[in-house]
């Protein structure tokens, strides 16, 4: 929709924001039904000198009901730290509500947040100086619309750090620049049950260890966990290429795609359309 950025998008419905003086509308629609809702009331925040501000959207199951969550992050002054707020928004709602629950946050993600049973997942890094700060990953219960802590794996460092959905379970992955490792909770909400499926070295890989900029995702893996397909670029002008990986025998074949259709095939499958008739309003 024109002048909407997308947010996210969840069984056929879209999510979009737009930027006004004040603050941000949000608006909700279904691409296969071209049903558009109206404009939500304006989001608003506590006034300062600078702000940060990411979205999640997802559904609620136990009412079929559609929301979306921001967060902001706003220095107040240059002498004052910073402010966390977080609110929430439903389609046919009339106003926004505060989230409760919610910890001060040091840093805010880079991307949006992930949807998963229920729930908005971002990985922060919350608490009010460095010293006294942590690396979690900050969990929204659509339903009880509340917020809680999930800790990462005990070996987990705050480098390069995505979070996303992987067969189904909710994953954190790093890549150090040597090395891409990934870790699967194979229970949702237990932060107990971490395991590490993959821990590739860049050599493997053949890829050269500390080329800059260089980025790797994981994209699947086979039922039986011997095979990884992954995408990997040198820099944003650069090709990307897929890279099948026999995990069993440390071998991998690679293929270069050209950049432009790769990428934009590739970027949409991050958000999947949906056909439904789920109706925005």
């Amino acid at each position: 929709m024109s002048g909407y950025h997308l947010v996210g998008s969840c069984n056929g419905l879209h999510c979009g924001v737009s930027e006004i003086p004040k603050g941000y509308h949000v608006c909700f629609w279904n691409k296969a039904t071209r049903v558009i809702s109206r404009e939500s009331s304006a989001l608003s925040f506590s006034p300062g000198i600078g702000r940060r501000t990411m979205f999640g959207f997802g559904n609620d199951p136990s009412s079929d009901k559609y929301k979306v969550v921001a967060i902001a992050l706003t220095m107040l002054s240059l002498d004052v730290s910073e402010k966390t707020e977080m609110k929430v928004f439903g389609v046919g709602d009339n106003s926004w509500r505060n989230l409760k629950g919610f910890p001060v946050l040091w840093t805010l993600p880079e991307v949006g947040g992930v949807y998963l049973s229920g729930t908005i997942n971002w990985v922060v890094i919350k608490g009010k100086e460095t010293i006294h700060s942590e690396i979690v990953i900050i969990s929204v219960d659509l339903e009880k619309e509340t917020c809680r802590s999930l800790f990462l794996p005990d070996d987990f460092c705050f480098f390069d750090t995505n979070i996303g959905v992987f067969r189904d379970s909710l994953c954190v992955w790093q890549d150090s620049n040597t090395h891409l490792c990934l870790w699967q909770m194979r229970k949702f909400g237990d932060d107990k049950s971490w395991i590490q499926l993959i821990n590739f070295s860049y050599l493997h890989l053949n890829i050269c260890p500390y080329e800059e900029k260089s980025m790797i995702l994981p994209l699947c893996m086979s039922n039986n966990g011997d095979f990884f397909m992954l995408k990997f670029t040198r820099n944003a002008d650069d090709e990307y290429q897929t890279i099948l990986y026999n995990q069993r025998d440390c071998k991998s074949q690679v293929s270069v795609a050209p950049s432009g259709s790769f990428r934009t095939l590739l970027w949409r499958n991050h958000k999947l359309f949906t056909k439904s008739l789920v109706i925005p309003y």
